[in-house]
């Protein structure tokens, strides 16, 4: 369930999308009534289908927490590190391609696609962190 704000935004994001598309494709020589009642339901279907949805995330992050109860300890490890590891060592090989030049060592020769990748790496988890610790200093939640 969503909280209030969010639930909110969705309701204004939902009611703003339904005016539109009901304004464009219900016929004019409908009235303001039977309009208001298309866009009721149109929003109501909307916000269920935002229910469901949630509900199946939910659900799916159940299942995935059920099956990791009998799995070996390394598998859960790696759930919990995958993240942090792959971010740091992207982290030092950029760090090592801007260093090495200047301490002597060769570089490590790096495409314009290996670059983006390295940056979309580190500004996803270190900017996803970022937010998710001021969330967390925002909101009250750990």
């Amino acid at each position: 369930m969503p909280t209030p704000l969010f639930g909110d935004l969705i309701e204004s994001t939902v009611g703003k999308i339904v005016d539109k598309i009901t304004d464009k494709y219900l016929p004019p020589s409908m009235s303001e009534k039977e309009k208001a009642e298309h866009k009721l339901e149109a929003r109501k279907l909307a916000l269920d289908e935002y229910k469901t949805a949630i509900a199946d995330v939910q659900g799916a992050r159940e299942l995935a927490g059920k099956e990791s109860e009998g799995a070996p300890g390394w598998t859960k490890v790696l759930t919990v590190t995958h993240r942090p590891v792959w971010s740091f060592v992207m982290l030092g090989i950029f760090v090592w391609t801007v260093l090495a030049p200047y301490i002597g060592f060769p570089g490590i020769p790096l495409t314009q696609i290996h670059k983006e990748i390295m940056q979309t790496v580190i500004i996803f988890y270190f900017g996803g962190r970022s937010v998710e610790k001021a969330a967390e200093t925002v909101w009250g939640k750990s």
